[in-house]
């Protein structure tokens, strides 16, 4: 079987790495709408923060929408921007 990522136990794995790659591999799932919203944000977050980037990134413009229309938690400066919803 080939793998490329270096095998468990040799000087070269790191976990890190293989857990930030199942990570990303579960934001592109979500991306495909397999999973909510709800359980994806603390991911999204995780794996942002590792990358240096924003959560906004990892999550569908479907999914912004949702969190500015319910108010979810959200930090604009960590998370990045959301749309503007129209309020009633």
């Amino acid at each position: 079987m080939t793998t490329l990522a270096p095998e468990v136990g040799t000087p070269e794995f790191d976990p890190r790495d293989a857990v930030l790659s199942a990570a990303l591999a579960l934001l592109a799932s979500r991306l495909d709408h397999m999973a909510t919203v709800d359980e994806w944000l603390t991911l999204a977050r995780a794996v942002a923060t590792c990358q240096g980037t924003k959560t906004a990134g990892y999550l569908t413009e479907q999914d912004l929408d949702e969190i500015a229309e319910y108010q979810m938690d959200w930090d604009a400066e960590r998370d990045g921007p959301l749309p503007e919803t129209e309020t009633d």
